[in-house]
């Protein structure tokens, strides 16, 4: 059996050889040593939720303490002092509540107009949509709590004064408006008055409770349900009031029906009986107002006579054609 025989390699091949086995061993290291563990990709994951929740955390501290702590309470103060410098109506509060979200409120309230006229409330809170005002819509409700007016010769106090109301599109021109509400009012008493035909001065007298619901349709105000329950008389009201872009100049078309309470009738008899001269639908004395607000009309046959000739209120005369006289002959 033949031996055999080794292969002998030149110096030069083997150390090309030992050379090719170094350099594939160092490659192998290489892959080894670029391969990440498992554990370390979960950890890099871990990191960067956490790096994103701290993100969060830190946006939500932002706008919580931005909404919460942010000074509105005296931006509205500043914007009522430059906006009695603008208007000439001084409008003061001596607490100012004014968050961002929720009802908004003023204690102890005060708006001065430059006629002397005051109003005060010792509390007055709304709530509005602010996404609505973006939009130019109204939605919302107030709340006045004491509410008094001084002006000229009239005081006159209500305990609380609600007024929800939703107007869909606000407009510079009133005329254009369009929405409904309600106004609400209870305890109200009158602290002086000027002299009225035929009543005399209200002072000392209350007002119950008075209501109106009312709707804004494209420059009118249709009054469906009106009421003012007094120690005089129980006052319903409905009708059409014509919108002006000046509000005084707004026209009247509405109907007052008025029924005199007991106590009222049997104290002040004379108005009792002049009561009964004036025009009645079931018992109740009815009345139509036109003219402007600023210049009410009353249609009341011989109010004149009834003593109300010097009535801010004027009355609907019926005009009579002259008579022209009979042709005379001569003899």
């Amino acid at each position: 059996m033949a031996k055999e025989k080794d292969v002998d390699l030149g110096p030069e091949l083997e150390d090309e050889l030992s050379e090719d086995e170094l350099l594939q061993e160092s490659l192998l290291e290489d892959g080894e040593s670029n391969e990440i563990p498992e554990g370390e990709e979960d950890n890099k994951q871990l990191d960067s939720t956490k790096i994103l929740m701290l993100v969060g955390l830190g946006v939500f501290a932002f706008v919580f303490f931005f909404f919460f702590t942010f000074p509105l309470n005296e931006i509205v103060r500043s914007i009522l002092a430059e906006s009695s410098k603008e208007t000439g109506i001084v409008l003061e509060a001596k607490e100012i509540h004014f968050p961002f979200f929720g009802r908004k409120s003023f204690d102890s309230f005060v708006a001065q107009f430059a006629s002397g006229s005051v109003i005060k409330a010792e509390e007055l809170s709304f709530s509005l949509s602010l996404f609505g005002l973006i939009s130019a819509r109204l939605d919302g409700d107030a709340e006045i709590g004491f509410l008094k007016y001084e002006g000229g010769e009239w005081s006159v106090q209500a305990k609380s004064v609600s007024f929800p109301i939703k107007i869909s599109s606000i407009d510079d021109k009133v005329t254009r408006w369009n929405g409904e509400g309600e106004i609400l009012l209870s305890g109200g008493k009158f602290f002086e008055s000027m002299e009225i035909p035929m009543l005399g001065s209200l002072k000392g007298h209350e007002i119950k409770k008075a209501s109106f619901q009312f709707k804004i349709r494209s420059g009118k105000v249709m009054i469906e349900k009106g009421l003012i329950d007094s120690s005089i008389a129980k006052i319903q009201f409905q009708g059409v009031i014509r919108l002006s872009d000046s509000i005084s100049l707004s026209q009247l078309e509405i109907k007052a029906c008025a029924s005199l309470n007991d106590k009222f009738a049997q104290e002040r008899q004379d108005i009792a009986g002049l009561a009964t001269l004036l025009p009645q639908e079931n018992g109740k004395i009815c009345i139509p107002i036109r003219g402007s607000i600023s210049s009410p009309k009353v249609d009341i046959p011989n109010l004149n006579q009834l003593g109300g000739a010097n009535s801010n209120i004027q009355t609907e005369q019926p005009t009579l054609e002259p008579i022209a006289p009979a042709p005379t002959t001569n003899p």
